[in-house]
């Protein structure tokens, strides 16, 4: 196994929280190692993630 890291597009709800971004992840098929807000702006959120490969 590998670890990827990878930035992900999230929609900003403007009211955001832990559980939502995780659910969002899982949309993309990966459980986060970890995450990481690296960028705002008022549609998207960017997340910076680590995650196992297989």
């Amino acid at each position: 196994m590998q670890i990827e890291s990878k930035i992900f597009k999230i929609k900003n709800t403007k009211n955001f929280s832990v559980e939502y971004i995780e659910s969002q992840l899982k949309n993309y098929m990966i459980i986060p190692l970890r995450w990481a807000i690296i960028q705002i702006d008022d549609d998207f959120l960017y997340v910076n993630t680590s995650f196992q490969t297989i």
